[in-house]
C-alpha cells in the first residue's frame, strides 16, 4: 500500500524535475535524466514526513540506446520505498556520482562502472572492482562481444604432456 503522502511529495518533485512517475510492484519509480538525479535524490532523501534516506541498491541497466541508473531507496523511518531512474546518454555515458548523499554508494557506483563503463564525475576512486585495470571492454553492455564457441573450445584444449 503506498503512502499518499509519498505520493504527493514524489508528484512535487516530478514537477520540478520534469520526471516522470510509474508504478512497479507497490513500488513507485521516477524516471528522469541524468542531469537532473542528484537534485532527484537529495530532494528524495530530505522529503518532508517520508523522507527515503536509504539508498539500498545502485545498479546500471543497457537499454541499448541509453543506459540507465537505477537506485533503490527507502526509509530508514517508515516503510516507504522508491525507484528513481536516470537515463543516461549511451556515446557519453556519464552522471554525477551519490557519494555525498550516501557513502555506500562507492562500491555500488564502481561497480556499474565496471560492467556497463558509466562514468560517475565526482567519485573519490572510480576504478574497476571486478575486472582487471588493463581488461578492455565493458562485460554487461549488450554490444559487448565474447569469443565464439569455437574459439572457446580451441583455446581449452590441452596438449598431450601438459
Amino acid at each position: 500500500m503506498l503512502s499518499n503522502v509519498l505520493r504527493t511529495r514524489v508528484e512535487e518533485l516530478a514537477a520540478k524535475v520534469k520526471g516522470e512517475i510509474a508504478e512497479c510492484l507497490d513500488v513507485l519509480e521516477l524516471t528522469v535524466n541524468c542531469s537532473e538525479a542528484i537534485v532527484t535524490l537529495s530532494g528524495a532523501k530530505n522529503f518532508a514526513d517520508v523522507p527515503c534516506d536509504f539508498l539500498h541498491d545502485l545498479c546500471g541497466m543497457d537499454l541499448e540506446d541509453y543506459f540507465e541508473v537505477v537506485y533503490q531507496l527507502s526509509s530508514l523511518r517508515g516503510s516507504q520505498r522508491l525507484r528513481i531512474i536516470a537515463k543516461v546518454e549511451r556515446d557519453n555515458p556519464v552522471i554525477d556520482s551519490v557519494t555525498s548523499l550516501w557513502k555506500g554508494a562507492d562500491f555500488l557506483e564502481r561497480e556499474a562502472f565496471d560492467m556497463f563503463g558509466i562514468q560517475f564525475r565526482g567519485h573519490p576512486n572510480l576504478k574497476r572492482i571486478y575486472m582487471w585495470d588493463d581488461y578492455i571492454g565493458y562485460p554487461l553492455r549488450k554490444d559487448f562481444v565474447i569469443e565464439s564457441q569455437e574459439q572457446r573450445a580451441t583455446m581449452r584444449v590441452r596438449k598431450e604432456g601438459e
